[in-house]
Order: structure tokens, then sequence, then C-alpha cells
């Protein structure tokens, strides 16, 4: 069955940036032109303050992971299948003079609820929809175009996905939290992802040691996201460069954990 977004369901997911109506938006399945994307990147980098593309690419997925979380919130709560195909989602563009935090729109808003049989099956193809058919497309397009490794990009994605099921789905009652969550880990296989030969977000999924510095138990990141060089210069506090950080600077984000790089593909 399918029907439009309950107003219920729809103020929950303008948590995640959902908006139905975007004033000032671009397709995006017109990143996928490469002349298109250079220049957005290039705008981008320029209103966000951002030194370059490759920082500006890494800031576009970590603002771009939403789609994730809105589409596996609506599979793993509601048991809905949202459509996140490329060519049915808008996003605002940025503008000069205001803080790039888009909102996400659907050309066709309607769900589909699960027909009840064989939902490891209609996961897959929801997981498939997402990752191989979307996110792994504009991942690869960023890194060639960019010159950033697709590590950092996953990892922009991954850490939003262990948000979402680890704080925002921790009370609800639903054993999916528990079976999906196990799924995007640790069973489902790289072609799911997309040209992946391993499961991209199985090598973020650390242990959370306690961090004194910030009163909890925090993952460290494997990769850095280049936030700090944007003009605030802040570091998240999960960067793996915090503790290389003294004189101000990090080891690129790419070269201190290069010994996973061959596992990227």
């Amino acid at each position: 069955m399918v029907n439009k977004v309950r107003v219920e369901e729809l103020v929950h997911l303008q948590k995640y940036r959902f908006k139905p109506e975007l004033t000032n938006s671009m397709n995006v399945i017109e990143l996928l032109d490469e002349v298109f994307l250079q220049d957005f990147l290039k705008k981008l980098a320029c209103i966000i303050g951002a030194p370059n593309e490759k920082t500006a690419a890494s800031m576009f997925i970590k603002r771009y992971a939403f789609v994730a979380v809105m589409s596996l919130y609506t599979m793993t709560a509601w048991n809905k299948k949202m459509d996140v195909s490329l060519e049915n989602l808008k996003m605002e563009a940025p503008e000069p003079g205001k803080a790039w935090l888009p909102s996400i729109s659907l050309v066709d808003d309607t769900l589909q609820d699960w027909n009840g049989e064989n939902r490891h099956k209609w996961r897959e193809e929801i997981v498939s929809n997402l990752f191989a058919a979307n996110i792994d497309i504009l991942i690869n397009k960023l890194a060639n175009i960019a010159g950033i490794s697709r590590l950092i990009l996953w990892e922009n994605i991954a850490v939003y996905l262990f948000w979402m099921y680890e704080t925002e789905l921790k009370a609800h009652k639903s054993s999916n939290v528990f079976d999906d969550f196990t799924f995007l880990l640790f069973e489902g296989e790289g072609p799911l992802f997309g040209a992946c030969n391993l499961n991209p977000l199985q090598r973020f999924y650390g242990d959370k040691p306690n961090m004194v510095k910030w009163g909890n138990e925090v993952r460290k990141r494997n990769t850095c996201c280049f936030s700090y060089q944007l003009q605030a210069g802040k570091r998240c506090k999960t960067c793996p460069c915090t503790q290389i950080a003294m004189d101000g600077r990090c080891q690129n984000g790419e070269g201190i954990y290069c010994s996973v790089r061959s596992a990227a593909r």
C-alpha cells in the first residue's frame, strides 16, 4: 500500500531536515554531471569558508547523510519504504551569507508499506536502492572530482547511521532496530552498498571508550572529515587527530589510517 507522508510522520522527519516544499533547490541528480559538480563544489567551498573542494566534498556528504537517516528510519521505525532515488530528491542549494544545513524534499513523497512478506528481501532492496543506486554513486563522483578518499566520505555517512540506531532509536521497542542495525553492519554484503568488495560501514564500527574530556563514551573516527579547516577551526569530538594536533595541524585525515585504505574497494 502506498500512502502520502502522514502529519505525525512529517513532523518527525522534519527533525532530519525533511521539508515538503523548498524555495531555492537543486535536483540531486544534477550532481552526476561533472561540470555541474565541479561548479557546485567551488561555490559551496566559497559559501561555507572551505579552503578547497576536498573539504567542501566532505561537508556535502555530511549533510547528505540525512538522506540515509530518513530512509533507514522510515524502514526501521515504520516498516515503510521512502523513494530516495536520485531522480526523486531535491536539496536546498547553498546561498551566500547563510549557513548551509540543507533541507531535503521528495518529488514523490509517498511511502510504501511493507507487505508483510519476506522482510529480509524487502530490506535488501531498500539498502541497495539507498546505497548502491544513490550514495555510492555520489561518493565515487566526489572522490574523482575532489580527490578525496572514499573512506572519509563513507565514514561521514556511517557516523550518522550509528547515531540514529544508537541514540534516536534507542528507546524504540521494535525488534527491527537490532535486526536492521545488525544487518547493516555485519550481514549486508558489499555489492548491496555499491561497487564495494566489503561492507563499507563495518570497518568504522569500533568501541566507544570513555572520554574524560567529554564526560561520556565516544567512538573515535578512523578518518578526519576536515571540518577543522572551516573558518570556525573546530574539531569534532570524535576526530582522530585530537591526540596529534598539539601543533594545530592534522595529518590530513587520509594518512592517519592509510593501512585501511586498501580495504576501501
